[in-house]
């Protein structure tokens, strides 16, 4: 799917260019984790460079993060970028899905850029990232894969595709994985592991305890404003920040997955809490549009998050 004119390889990876600017793909050695060869695959597009850190840019992508699919706007103060990414933890038994998700978060990720570059520029104080291939040039034409996006919000035009049994049946894994919660029709929450697996109504603040297990809550009667019809994950971490920093909680809690050592698929972004009108909580949001039904079960989904939860509270120092 490559145009090779416009590529340049690594031994581990490559970078094209559907246009303007530069999707890095990056494939980690493999190691050994419980017993299975895993890799982790990184995939980001770089948007902006020279950016101005008195804009807030941690609040900036915060806001379009809230309503992300499946990839992250990444502010890095130290290289002055905001780029998007998502990572994908990769073994035999998994590769199959994972790589066809994997493929088409990396094709929403290049549509995305390409339309978000000037704005979030003028919003940050950067510049658009463009750049050029070293021997071929500009691209003077965009590639036909950009339009991939178009056949996702046609079928985000009919009902959510894992709505109905697919969410009903899911009341057996909550009790085999010791997740508090119910699923129906349309939706599921449980209740995930943070700093310990207690349930919030047994540990709650008037009791004087403090709560170790995070929210997570799976809707499938939510369209996404440009994909529609889908699967929305929501986590919510037990923790509460001032306004001023939850954005910037998020934004470190993006770049520390995508740069370091987590379990979980980078497949949503961290976020100030979408739902909470004081932003004084953080959450990890994702939407698996209809196009990826035949793919994505919701219990990977929600054993995803209890990975996000449990990273996330090491890196917290919880």
């Amino acid at each position: 799917m490559i145009d090779e004119q416009w590529s340049v390889h690594r031994e581990r990876g490559f970078t094209w260019w559907s246009y303007r600017l530069a999707q890095h793909v990056e494939v980690d050695e493999p190691v050994d984790s419980q017993g299975l060869t895993v890799c982790k695959v990184r995939i980001c597009t770089e948007l902006v460079k020279e950016v101005d850190s008195s804009t807030d840019p941690a609040r900036v992508v915060g806001a379009f993060n809230a309503q992300t699919t499946l990839n992250a706007l990444v502010w890095d103060a130290e290289a002055a970028t905001i780029s998007e990414c998502c990572t994908a933890v990769i073994h035999d038994e998994i590769f199959d899905w994972v790589s066809k998700v994997l493929a088409t978060a990396a094709i929403l990720q290049n549509a995305s850029a390409t339309n978000r570059a000037r704005g979030l520029a003028e919003m940050t104080g950067g510049i658009p990232a463009a750049t050029t291939h070293s021997i071929s040039g500009q691209r003077p034409d965009m590639d036909e894969i950009l339009n991939v996006p178009q056949v996702v919000v046609q079928e985000g035009q009919q009902p959510s595709r894992f709505s109905g049994n697919k969410m009903e049946g899911l009341g057996g894994f909550l009790v085999d994985k010791n997740f508090l919660g119910s699923a129906d029709a349309t939706g599921l929450t449980c209740e995930v592991p943070f700093i310990g697996g207690a349930p919030a109504i047994t540990l709650s603040p008037e009791r004087g305890g403090k709560l170790q297990t995070s929210l997570v809550q799976v809707f499938t009667d939510v369209p996404h404003p440009e994909a529609g019809s889908g699967a929305l994950t929501m986590m919510r971490l037990p923790i509460s920040a001032a306004t001023e920093s939850a954005s910037t909680i998020a934004n470190d809690l993006n770049l520390a997955e995508l740069h370091g050592s987590s379990m979980a698929h980078l497949l949503g972004s961290w976020c100030p809490d979408p739902a909470d009108s004081a932003r004084r909580t953080v959450a990890y949001c994702s939407f698996v549009p209809n196009f990826l039904s035949r793919w994505v079960r919701i219990d990977n989904l929600v054993l995803d998050c209890s990975i996000h939860s449990h990273f996330a509270a090491a890196h917290l120092n919880t």
